[in-house]
């Protein structure tokens, strides 16, 4: 099995005003799994950020990758705006489970800013596609979202 990454781009949404500088004090990650047989996951689903942290989108108790579903996962951030857009950026599940493979719809990630209410959309992808070790085309279990840049 070829199990390497692949990428896909998107650009910029409701942030390319804003400077480097501006502190961020959450993030909000929303996950869409397609609607299609055998889409869903049990397997740990986990999106990296390169300069800020490793995000386990879980919640307690519920299958939250079932066909069809979206899911909202909110976390306290410390980093700077310049940091996200510098960082790596991969949405990966660990494999495990029956059935492990999964076919994301998309994911979408929300800033909120230091002193602020204003939730800004920072990117969107949309039909990422299939993370699993036995599906075309990809045969992997990770995607990356966003390069890092310097």
């Amino acid at each position: 099995m070829n199990n390497k990454n692949y990428s896909i781009d998107t650009e910029e949404v409701a942030t390319t005003h804003l400077g480097d500088a501006r502190k961020i004090s959450q993030l909000r990650i929303t996950v869409a799994t397609r609607v299609v047989p055998f889409a869903g996951t049990d397997a740990g689903v986990f999106l990296d950020i390169s300069k800020t942290g490793r995000y386990h989108l879980i919640t307690q108790g519920e299958n939250d990758f079932e066909r069809g579903s979206i899911k909202s996962y909110s976390f306290q951030a410390s980093f700077t705006l310049g940091d996200l857009r510098k960082s790596a950026i991969i949405l990966s599940h660990d494999n495990s489970g029956q059935n492990p493979g999964w076919c994301v719809a998309g994911l979408r990630i929300e800033i909120k800013l230091h002193n602020s209410d204003i939730l800004y959309l920072y990117k969107l992808w949309e039909d990422i596609s299939w993370l699993s070790e036995n599906k075309a085309p990809n045969y992997t279990t990770s995607v990356e979202l966003q390069e890092i840049t310097e």
